[in-house]
C-alpha cells in the first residue's frame, strides 16, 4: 500500500512539474511516466486512465476543489453579519490564492483556451460546489432582491481576468497596482465593500 501511495504521489507530482513548466500541451502519458520514473502501466493501474490522473492533480490544485472538504463542514451562519463575513472571506481568499498560485492560473487558462472534456467536468463540479455555497446566502438576501450569484460571478470573473492580465501585461489595472501590497489590499477591501453593500439593501 505504501509503494502504491508513493507511486501515485510521484505521478501527480510529475503532472504538476510538466504542467507548471510546459502547460497542458506538454502533458502526455509517456512524458509523465518518464518524469515520475515509473512504468506508464501504473498510471492505468492506480488511476484507471490518464485523464483520472490529471483530474487528481487538478483537484489538489483548484481553489474550489480544495475548499470542498471544508465546505461540507460549513453550517449556515446564524446571523447576517456572520454570513457576510464568510462570503467576503471566501472571495478574498480566492483572490489571494489565485494571485499566488501559478498552477491555478494555468488551469484557468487551459479551461478558457482549449476544448477539454476534463476541464468541462471540473468546471461543472466547481459550479455545483459554488451553488451549494451560495445557497447559504439566500435566507439573508432573497428578501432584499439581491442576486448574490450574479455579484459573485462578477467578482470571481474579475479576479481571474485581472490576475491573468497582470501575469502577461503588467501589474497596473484600472489604476490599481496589483503587483504591490497596497494594490492587493485595495482589491481585498473592495471585495469586502461589495459584499457589505449587498447586505445593506433594504427588504422589499
Amino acid at each position: 500500500m505504501k509503494n502504491k501511495e508513493e507511486t501515485m504521489r510521484k505521478l501527480i507530482n510529475a503532472v504538476a512539474f510538466i504542467f507548471k513548466n510546459e502547460g497542458y500541451a506538454g502533458l502526455g502519458v509517456n512524458k509523465v511516466a518518464r518524469q515520475a520514473e515509473v512504468n506508464k502501466k501504473l498510471i492505468y493501474r492506480y488511476f484507471g486512465s490518464f485523464e483520472r490522473l490529471i483530474e487528481a492533480y487538478v483537484v489538489e490544485t483548484d481553489y474550489w476543489m480544495r475548499f470542498a472538504d471544508h465546505m461540507r463542514e460549513l453550517k449556515i451562519p446564524e446571523n447576517a453579519p456572520d454570513m457576510q463575513r464568510l462570503l467576503s472571506q471566501v472571495l478574498q481568499n480566492q483572490f489571494l490564492y489565485f494571485q499566488e498560485d501559478k498552477e491555478m492560473q494555468q488551469l484557468i487558462l487551459w479551461e478558457l483556451s482549449a476544448k477539454s472534456d476534463l476541464m468541462k467536468s471540473i468546471h461543472n463540479t466547481r459550479e455545483t460546489m459554488g451553488k451549494q455555497f451560495l445557497e447559504m446566502s439566500d435566507p439573508y438576501l432573497e428578501k432584499k432582491g439581491v442576486n448574490f450569484r450574479a455579484i459573485a460571478a462578477l467578482l470571481v470573473g474579475g479576479i481571474y481576468y485581472m490576475t491573468l492580465h497582470m501575469r502577461y501585461n503588467g501589474g497596473m489595472f484600472s489604476d490599481v497596482n496589483l503587483a504591490s501590497d497596497r494594490g492587493r489590499q485595495d482589491i481585498l477591501n473592495a471585495i469586502d465593500q461589495v459584499v457589505h453593500m449587498a447586505f445593506l439593501a433594504e427588504d422589499r
